[in-house]
């Protein structure tokens, strides 16, 4: 039932105005790269405590039916790097996905810079190809990006990803 009701429930919140982003400081980071906290890491705030754990819940029963781990990530700045290069390196640095498969996801975004990317596994790469992940990129994020509603993008996106690579039998 709690399946059931994850997914209509983030696309209800994602639907939902701006919200102001809570205030806190960002996580202790390794080198410049963020640490790895959990299934949401807001360290640039842009997500309510409501809005955080709803997605933590989504993303947890995602990886349950699946076993493909999506890791949401938002950061106050890239430190210099391109958004491909933050994601490979964060991407090896953290892990995501299943030693030997790679069915790993992670939503990036750094709204210093005015950045997204969708960075996929290679395990993952049949299911949510490169056109899909920029479809979900312009259609879903970017639209509420630009009307000033952060948050609604990363839930929207993340709901996106969600039906992607909740594919019946698409687990290794």
């Amino acid at each position: 039932m709690r399946r059931a009701l994850a997914l209509p429930l983030l696309l209800a919140i994602s639907a939902c105005g701006p919200t102001a982003p809570p205030s806190r400081a960002p996580a202790d980071e390794v080198g410049d790269l963020p640490v790895l906290t959990g299934r949401v890491v807001d360290d640039a705030g842009l997500l309510s405590p409501a809005q955080e754990a709803i997605l933590t819940d989504a993303l947890a029963m995602t990886e349950g039916a699946t076993r493909h781990q999506f890791v949401v990530v938002t950061v106050p700045s890239l430190r210099g790097r391109s958004i491909e290069r933050f994601g490979v390196d964060l991407g090896r640095s953290w892990q995501i996905g299943r030693k030997g498969i790679d069915d790993g996801v992670l939503l990036i975004v750094a709204p210093s810079e005015r950045k997204v990317r969708i960075e996929v596994g290679y395990g993952l790469e049949q299911i949510l190809r490169d056109e899909e992940a920029r479809a979900i990129i312009d259609t879903r994020i970017l639209p509420r990006f630009r009307a000033g509603n952060m948050a609604g993008g990363i839930l929207a996106g993340s709901a996106a990803i969600i039906r992607e690579i909740n594919v019946p039998g698409a687990t290794p």
